[in-house]
Order: structure tokens, then C-alpha cells, then sequence
């Protein structure tokens, strides 16, 4: 099943808008983060645009880069290469755009989350 671009777009932006719901919620009820209001309404509105980014951009490189004939060993080594194609650019993109909205939250907005 093919997806459009713009439904990849709102399913990737979904995702990543119910993980910062989830990690919202957790900083609110955190007795070591104090950020106030604004700081949590930041976290979750840059949370979900920094890493929606990255797993645009990480779906993007794997749909450039993914092979169309892979090699295994054994059923347990296909089952890894297919799992890897199947999330792992996505992953990565999601951890970089976390990384770039935890300096964007330090560095310009001056909340240490």
C-alpha cells in the first residue's frame, strides 16, 4: 500500500505530535523540570516540528538510499535488514531532530529541559 506524500507528511506529524503529548505530560508531572507554561507549550510545539523534520527527512533518505535486493545469512539476518529499512532512517532522523530541539530549547529559548 502506497502512501501520498501528503499522507506520509500527516502520519509522520501525528506520531511525533502523540510522543510529545507522552513526554509533555511526563515533564508536567516531573518533580525536576520547572519550566512553567510557556515552557511546556515549547516543549510540545517544537518537540513535534523538530522531529516531525527529521523523520521527513529520514523517510526521505530511505526512500533515495533503501537497496532493492538484500543479501542475508539466515532468517533472523533478513528479519534485522528488513526491520532496519522498514523504521531505522525514520529513527535516526527523530533522534537528530530531538537533539536540534534540545539545543533549540537550551541555546535560544533559554528553557533547561
Amino acid at each position: 500500500m502506497r502512501f501520498s506524500m501528503q499522507q506520509r507528511l500527516l502520519k509522520s506529524f501525528l506520531i511525533c505530535l502523540s510522543l510529545f503529548v507522552v513526554l509533555t505530560v511526563m515533564m508536567i508531572f516531573s518533580s525536576r523540570i520547572h519550566v512553567g507554561f510557556m515552557g511546556y507549550l515549547s516543549a510540545l510545539i517544537f518537540g513535534t516540528l523538530f522531529t516531525s523534520c527529521g523523520v521527513v527527512i529520514g523517510d526521505m533518505f530511505r526512500r533515495f538510499v533503501m537497496p532493492d535486493l538484500v543479501f542475508a545469512s539466515g532468517s533472523f539476518d533478513m528479519l534485522c535488514k528488513k526491520v532496519f529499512w522498514l523504521i531505522g532512517p525514520q529513527a535516526i532522523g527523530w533522534l537528530i531532530g530531538y537533539m536540534g530541539y534540545q539545543g533549540f530549547m537550551r541555546n535560544v529559548l533559554g528553557f533547561y529541559i
